[in-house]
């Protein structure tokens, strides 16, 4: 948000005006407060678009109408005036990021996210056609995220602006191209179907990172609208039959509000938005919280002085209570009472996060920015690790080396603080400068995993450069975590330790026995008598793992081959292929037993009569 400029006005009807929130094609939108303290969105339209007087009675009857949508997707016009010298309309505030914002910072929203998109788009278009209104002008700018789901806006405006004689005879386009309906490009007659079809292209939008009809200039666009099938193949699979089902080119062929709603709710996945979004509404609340109690500042202002009371109406107070303490959940108050935004804030994954995330995507120039160039290809380390090259101004080669599995109880144990912090968690390491030098933090929330960066520099003290490169790699893990897509039988989206079979792991273990989450794809399992972990690896050659190399041993489980990686008398490591995952790569189970002494039992043995109820539970390759 903005200061007011001196051109602004300071009242619009019953509404001081606050700040500018944006500028768009339709007018300038303001932060509003009323007398009884609701804060409010007040549009004030442009001059050019209201010469035509017919368009002021058309923008009263469509405003009038649009009061009627209460429901709670969407953002619901409270006051309007259509006679003033230049109209405007105030509707409900909503302290969240737009749909567009959220996805150009964050990347695609995750299918839980998409879910709850889906769900309350539905549910806005019921809404929103029950009272005999046609947004049409449907985008992801017109879509603002709150924790509880998406809410639609500006659905008060559109029918009139498109009906408006002046506009279309200057051979204006009404809505946004990328977003239209093939009979709203055409200027045919709309129906309900025709937000139906907007829908799936911000449903798919949303999933992919771009509209499905993007092109490099407009009349490229609604060609593709009218006679191109897009392409879809990278919307998840259950949501993509849904979208083509939305896209449909004959509006009889697509779902109505009702049955969208319905296919939502058959998705396998909990509706909610990823972390680093929920982070952002609470940054728009806190914004919003800071200019209703006036003390709200420009970018590099003087600061203010301390003011302990500030004249104003009660209820002002009461509208504004509950943004206020939901932003102290994420701003801190300076010693001069202004709320400041966290610099380093928190790092929040969720598990589905940590289970998908893309590990050499994180060892690219992108995130290590001006820590060198680039001289070898990324070295994939299983699924937990990468390593990678780097060449420093004067051409010496600096070795890169990421891992996220190590658990968290291992990196206490084993790595001592060197001191400081990275986004609030404190940083371990062997050693305070070594030309070889390793630096750590602990996940604070989820999984309980440790983000460890290892540099090897071609000399001196290694350490400030792998602190550096590792707060890169957690800055980008704060905003925009880069995740791959898995099939949905994929291992790797398992929780191991949710698989391992207590009942039949007790009695080898011993009693007492303590699980422990080893990393995104690992648990370890430590009793009296053994040690025992499982882990889901990707991207193994079958042909250098099973022996055709070099040959291994192998013992028969549960009807599957496993590879004896390695044995002593106390331990075995144990690999069984469960499916291929991409070109010659496939998904492996790994397990690990060491007995105590005195061993009384094989450990290939023991190891296979933990594995054997694990892979009844796994999918068939």
């Amino acid at each position: 948000m903005q200061s007011l400029g001196q051109q602004d006005p300071r009242t619009l009807g019953r509404y001081r005006l606050l700040s500018v929130i944006g500028r768009g094609g339709m007018g300038k939108v303001f932060l509003g407060r009323g007398q009884d303290g609701r804060l409010v969105a007040v549009k004030q339209i442009h001059p050019h678009l209201t010469g035509n007087p017919e368009f002021r009675a058309r923008f009263r009857r469509e405003v009038e109408a649009s009061q009627q949508v209460t429901g709670a997707y969407t953002a619901g016009v409270v006051d309007h005036d259509a006679d003033a010298e230049m109209p405007w309309l105030a509707s409900e505030f909503i302290a969240g990021p737009s749909l567009q914002e959220a996805v150009g910072e964050f990347g695609r929203l995750t299918m839980s996210g998409l879910k709850l998109l889906t769900t309350g788009l539905a549910m806005a278009l019921i809404e929103i056609h029950r009272t005999g209104l046609v947004h049409r002008d449907l985008k992801p700018s017109n879509v603002l995220l709150t924790n509880e789901g998406p809410r639609v806006i500006d659905f008060g405006i559109a029918r009139a602006m498109a009906d408006d004689i002046t506009l279309t005879a200057t051979g204006a386009v009404i809505g946004s191209p990328a977003y239209m309906s093939p009979e709203q490009a055409e200027c045919r007659a709309l129906t309900a179907a025709s937000d139906v079809f907007a829908v799936g292209a911000v449903i798919a939008m949303a999933a992919t990172g771009a509209s499905p009809f993007d092109a490099a200039s407009t009349p490229q666009v609604l060609y593709n609208v009218l006679y191109r099938t897009p392409d879809t193949s990278a919307i998840p699979g259950g949501l993509r039959a849904l979208v083509d089902a939305c896209l449909a080119k004959n509006p009889a062929d697509r779902p109505t509000p009702e049955q969208l709603l319905d296919a939502a709710d058959r998705l396998a996945a909990e509706p909610v938005w990823p972390v680093r979004v929920r982070r952002r509404v609470a940054d728009h609340q806190a914004e919003a919280a800071r200019w209703a109690i006036g003390v709200a500042e420009e970018p590099n202002a003087a600061p203010r002085p301390r003011r302990w009371w500030r004249p104003g109406p009660v209820p002002v107070a009461a509208a504004v209570s509950v943004l206020v303490l939901a932003a102290c959940a994420w701003w801190g108050v300076g010693v001069e009472g202004r709320a400041e935004a966290m610099s380093d804030p928190p790092l929040a994954l969720t598990v589905d996060e940590t289970r998908r995330l893309d590990i050499c995507e994180l060892l690219k120039p992108a995130v290590l920015t001006d820590l060198g160039t680039p001289m070898a290809e990324l070295s994939q380390q299983g699924v937990n690790g990468c390593s990678t090259l780097y060449a420093n101004p004067a051409g010496e080669k600096i070795y890169f080396s990421l891992n996220i599995a190590i658990s968290a109880g291992e990196t206490e144990s084993t790595l001592e603080l060197v001191g400081g912090a990275i986004s609030w968690m404190p940083v371990f390491g062997h050693h305070q400068e070594a030309r070889i030098c390793d630096r750590a933090v602990i996940t604070q929330s989820g999984l309980p995993i440790s983000i460890t960066m290892q540099v090897q520099a071609p000399s001196g003290d290694g350490c400030p450069m792998s602190e550096r490169a590792l707060a890169a790699v957690v800055h980008r893990l704060s905003v925009n975590p880069p995740l791959r897509e898995h099939d949905p039988d994929s291992i790797l989206l398992l929780d191991p330790c949710a698989i391992i079979d207590a009942p039949v792991v007790l009695p080898v273990i011993g009693d007492p026995a303590r699980e422990t989450s080893y990393g995104p794809h690992g648990c370890a399992v430590a009793g009296r008598d053994a040690w025992f972990s499982l882990s889901f690896e990707d991207r193994i050659r079958p042909d250098s793992e099973t022996g055709v190399v070099n040959p291994r041993s192998t013992i028969t489980v549960a009807g599957r081959t496993a590879h004896i990686v390695s044995r002593s008398p106390r331990s075995c490591d144990l690999r069984i292929m469960i499916r291929p995952s991409r070109d010659d790569q496939a998904e492996a189970v790994n397990t690990m037993i060491v007995l105590a002494e005195p061993v009384t039992v094989d450990p290939c043995d023991a190891s296979a009569t933990l594995l054997a109820p694990v892979l009844a539970k796994l999918p068939t390759s």
